[in-house]
C-alpha cells in the first residue's frame, strides 16, 4: 500500500455531501489544503433535503454561492390537501411557513424560502470547489484511522494518507462516528417508515405540493420540483412501514392509486426512489483528538422542519474557520474545542423541535388541526436566524450576557427575539453603507469567510480619532490576511486612515441592527461564520477577545 505524505498535509473531508462539501469550501477558501473524499461510485440525483432556510442563504451568500443557488431554485408553493375518499376535492390550502417580510437586519426570511433539490445543490458546491482544484474522489472509502498529537494516519482503499484533520461527515451509517467511540443516543421509530421517490407525474399541477392523508396512518405527498411535470413523491407511514412493500415502484404506484382515490395520475420516469426510517439520534461528543463530526454523522432527526441539511452546513461553517487558524498556526488547538462547546447544545434542542414536529406529518383524529393544516410550521426557530453560542469560551461582550451558563444554553435554538444583540449572536445585517466613492454596500456584503471583521462604531465626540486609531494600532499584531478593520459613522464617510474601509452609515441601519448610541466608541468583532466574538468599548477590551482566538495574544499585550 502506497503512502501518500508531504510536508504539508491535508484535512481530509470524509463524505461529499453537504456538510463535508461546505467543510471542504470553506477550508479552500481560507486556504488550507483539503481532499474530500466519498464512498459512493456516483453522485446522486435524488432531492432529499431540499428546503433553504433564511440562515443558509445568508452561508451561501458569505461563501459566494448565492446567485447560483437562486438561479436554481424555486419558490415553496402552498400545499393543497384533499379530502378522502376521493382524493379530488381541497380540503384546505395554506403555507407551510409564515410570511415574515425581510427587514434591513435579516435580508432573509421565510418569505425568501426557496427550494432547491439537494443533488443541485451539491452540484454548485462541486463547482465552486473545483476552482481550489478540489474535487471529491469518488469510490473512496475510510476504513481505520489512527491519531498521534501531531495528526491522523487513515487508512483508505489503496493509500495510507497522513492528515491534519479528519472531517467525518459521512452520515449515520458512516465510520467516523465509530471510530472516535462517540455514541449515537435518541430513538428509532421502529413502526413507522416513509419512501421517497423522485418521478414525473402526469394530470397533477404544479401550483401547489398536494397531500393526501388517513388520520392516524398515512400522507402521500407529492411536491413539484424544478424540471416541469417532476415530482418528488413520499409515502409516510405512522404505525405502519411502507418500506417494507413499496420500494417497488409498480407497489409504490398502485398504493397511492388505491389509498388517494386519484388512479388519474400516471408516473412515469422514475429517477430515484428510497426509504428512510425515523431516527432521532445524536453523538454525546462531536470530536476527538483531531477527528471533528459535521451533519448527519453527528445528528439524524425528522425532515419535519427542514433542519437537517441546514444544521449540518452550519456545523461546517462553524467549525471550518477554526481549523484553518489552527492549522495555520495562528491559534492554540483549544480553540477547536469550542465547536463542540457551541454547536452541541443547539443541535440538542433543534432535535427536540424536530422530533416533536413530527408528530404533524400525518393529519391527526383532531378535526380542527387537519382544518388549520397538519403540515405547517411557526415555529420562528426554524428560521435558523436566532441560534446563539452566548455561552461561548470564546466570545467577550462587555454589554454582559449573565453568568447562568445552563439559561445561555437553553436558548441557545430560540434566542432572544425582540432583545438587543450580544456577543454570540448571529451578525445583522445592515444596507445602504456608503463610501467615499458614494458605492453603497452592505455589512453582509463586508463580511468573509475568512476574515475576522473589526467593526468601529465612531462616535460624534473629540476622543473619537484618538480611541479609533488605538483600536488600529490593537489589531496590528493580527497577521494582514486574518482581518480587516471596519470604521462606521452615523455624519459622513469617516476620515481616511491608510487601507482601512470607512463607510457612512446614511439610513443607521448598522447602529440600529447593533444598538449602538452615537455618544461612544462601540468595537464589534465578526468571526469568519459571521457571528459577533465580541462587545468591547475601548482598545484596551479587543485583545481579551483576541487572545481567546489567537495565539501570541494577551489580554495584556496592550
Amino acid at each position: 500500500m502506497p503512502n501518500s505524505a508531504s510536508a504539508t498535509p491535508p484535512v481530509l473531508v470524509i463524505g461529499g455531501g453537504p456538510a463535508g462539501l461546505v467543510a471542504a469550501l470553506s477550508l479552500a477558501k481560507n486556504g488550507i489544503p483539503v481532499r474530500i473524499i466519498e464512498k459512493l461510485q456516483d453522485f446522486h440525483c435524488a432531492s432529499r433535503g431540499t428546503g433553504a432556510q433564511p440562515r443558509s442563504l445568508e452561508v451561501y451568500h458569505f461563501l459566494g454561492l448565492l446567485d447560483d443557488v437562486r438561479r436554481l431554485a424555486i419558490p415553496l408553493v402552498p400545499m393543497r390537501a384533499y379530502k378522502l375518499p376521493g382524493g379530488t376535492e381541497p380540503l384546505k390550502t395554506w403555507e407551510m411557513l409564515p410570511n415574515v417580510e425581510p427587514t434591513p437586519d435579516r435580508p432573509f426570511t421565510t418569505k425568501s424560502g426557496v427550494v432547491i433539490a439537494q443533488y443541485l445543490l451539491e452540484g454548485i458546491f462541486r463547482n465552486h470547489l473545483a476552482k481550489y482544484g478540489v474535487h471529491t474522489e469518488l469510490a473512496t472509502e475510510l476504513v481505520s484511522m489512527e491519531q498521534d498529537p501531531e495528526g491522523g494516519t487513515q487508512e483508505e482503499a489503496i493509500e495510507k494518507l497522513r492528515a491534519a484533520y479528519l472531517v467525518g461527515a459521512d452520515g449515520a451509517k458512516g465510520i467516523s462516528r465509530k471510530l472516535i467511540d462517540a455514541t449515537f443516543e435518541g430513538e428509532t421509530k421502529d413502526l413507522d417508515g416513509h419512501v421517497w421517490a423522485d418521478v414525473d407525474v402526469e394530470g397533477l399541477s404544479s401550483e401547489f405540493w398536494h397531500v393526501w392523508s388517513e388520520p392516524g396512518r398515512f400522507t402521500v405527498s407529492m411536491r413539484p420540483t424544478h424540471r416541469k411535470g417532476a415530482f418528488n413523491v413520499g409515502v409516510i407511514g405512522v404505525n405502519f412501514d411502507p418500506i417494507v412493500e413499496l420500494m417497488d415502484t409498480e407497489k409504490f404506484v398502485n398504493f397511492i392509486h388505491e389509498n388517494t382515490g386519484r388512479r388519474d395520475l400516471k408516473f412515469t420516469n422514475f429517477t430515484s426512489i428510497r426509504p428512510w426510517k425515523p431516527k432521532m439520534r445524536m453523538v454525546n461528543k462531536f470530536y476527538s483528538g483531531r477527528a471533528f463530526l459535521v451533519g448527519d454523522a453527528a445528528h439524524v432527526h425528522s425532515p419535519t422542519g427542514g433542519q437537517g441539511l441546514n444544521t449540518s452546513i452550519q456545523d461546517s461553517f462553524n467549525l471550518a474557520w477554526k481549523i484553518a487558524l489552527v492549522y495555520r498556526g495562528l491559534a492554540r488547538p483549544h480553540l477547536l474545542a469550542s465547536y463542540e462547546a457551541e454547536r452541541l447544545p443547539v443541535v440538542a434542542l433543534m432535535l427536540r423541535t424536530t422530533t416533536s414536529l413530527y408528530g404533524h406529518v400525518v393529519a391527526s383524529t383532531d378535526s380542527k388541526e387537519t382544518e388549520d393544516g397538519f403540515l405547517r410550521w411557526r415555529n420562528r426557530a426554524l428560521n435558523q436566524l436566532d441560534i446563539n453560542y452566548r455561552w461561548s469560551p470564546i466570545v467577550i461582550d462587555a454589554r454582559g450576557n449573565g453568568d447562568d451558563e445552563a439559561a445561555l444554553k437553553a436558548r441557545a435554538y430560540v434566542g432572544y427575539p425582540g432583545e438587543e444583540v450580544h456577543a454570540g449572536d448571529r451578525a445583522p445585517g445592515a444596507p445602504a453603507l456608503i463610501d467615499e466613492t458614494g458605492k453603497e454596500t452592505s455589512l453582509h456584503d463586508i463580511y468573509k469567510p475568512n476574515l475576522h471583521t473589526i467593526l468601529m462604531f465612531s462616535p460624534e465626540t473629540e476622543e473619537a480619532e484618538f480611541q479609533v486609531n488605538a483600536v488600529l494600532e490593537a489589531t496590528r499584531a493580527l497577521p494582514d490576511d486574518t482581518y480587516q478593520a471596519v470604521i462606521l459613522a452615523q455624519h459622513g464617510v469617516p476620515k481616511a486612515r491608510g487601507k482601512v474601509a470607512r463607510y457612512h452609515d446614511k439610513g443607521g441601519f448598522a447602529f440600529g441592527a447593533y444598538h449602538v448610541h452615537g455618544d461612544k466608541l462601540t468595537i464589534v468583532a465578526v468571526r469568519p461564520d459571521a457571528y459577533i466574538g465580541a462587545f468591547v468599548y475601548d482598545a484596551e477590551g479587543l485583545p481579551t477577545y483576541l487572545s481567546r482566538i489567537f495565539d501570541g495574544i494577551t489580554s495584556s499585550t496592550y
